[in-house]
Parts: structure tokens; sequence; C-alpha cells
């Protein structure tokens, strides 16, 4: 079942085109890659506020706006991670580091609904005290998403 709907992913002419096209899969490939940076390029900043750097910033007008830059760069990567998937679908569901990636993410997304939809978050990005929960929220998301990362560059090296 799972070949099947990965060769007709292979099979769908939008994946033809990327397959096909000298400018389409440069141009994906580089939008995912901003992507990324706009997805880790905030949660970055955002987790170490969170580990107490940048203390003299205010947590409120900081975090909502990493948090909606994130939320943007996610939708943005995850869109075009499918698209990029589609290209290759049979070889990356082999592969390991990908596996590798696809799992990280969904637990960088798990560890974040946790982080953003917990009382300590609310009181935080209000002005209140970041407490030891969202320290470790924090530290978790940063490691999970920097593998992610990794991971994700290891990808053409398997």
């Amino acid at each position: 079942m799972l070949a099947e709907w990965l060769q007709a992913l292979h099979d769908w002419p939008l994946a033809a085109f990327f397959r096909r096209s000298v400018y389409a899969y440069p141009l994906l490939n580089a939008t995912h890659i901003f992507a990324l940076t706009l997805l880790v390029g905030t949660i970055l900043p955002a987790d170490l506020k969170m580990l107490g750097l940048f203390p003299r910033l205010a947590a409120d007008p900081f975090l909502r706006l990493m948090t909606a830059i994130s939320a943007t760069g996610l939708v943005l990567a995850v869109a075009t991670g499918i698209l990029l998937f589609s290209v290759q679908p049979l070889e990356y569901a082999a592969n390991a580091a990908f596996l590798t990636k696809i799992s990280l993410v969904a637990l960088g997304i798990a560890n974040a609904i946790v982080v953003r939809t917990s009382q300590a978050w609310r009181r935080a990005s209000a002005g209140g005290a970041i407490g030891p929960g969202l320290r470790l929220g924090a530290l978790l998301s940063l490691a999970i998403w920097v593998t992610a990362l990794f991971a994700g560059r290891w990808i053409a090296f398997i």
C-alpha cells in the first residue's frame, strides 16, 4: 500500500515538472531553505529568551513576533518539503536521515504545541516569570530543531 502511494506521488505531474525543470527544482529547494531560516531563525532567539538570555527584552511582543514568524516558516517549510519529497519519494522513504528529520520535525511541532498551549507560556508571554517547565521546553526545542537541521542536511549524503 505504501509503495503504491509513493509511486503515485512520484508519478504526480507536479513532481515530474520539478524533476524536469532546470529552474523550478533549485528555486523550490532555495525556498525550502528560506523557510527553514524563518523557522529556526526565530525559534533560536525565542528559546534563548526563555532560557534566560536577553533579560531586558520584554517577553510579550518578542515571543509573539517570533511565534508568528516561526509559524509562517513552518507552513512554508512543510509545503515546500512535501514538494521536494514528491520528486524522489521512494528514495526518501528509505533514507534514514530523512526519516530521522521527519520524526524530529513532528517532535518539534509537538513540543511547540505543548509549550505554546501551557499556562506557563501565557504567563511568560504576558510578562510573567519564565519557569523551569518553559526552560525545559526551550532546551528541548533547541536540541530538536538543530538536530532536525543536521539530519536534513545529511539526507544528501546517505
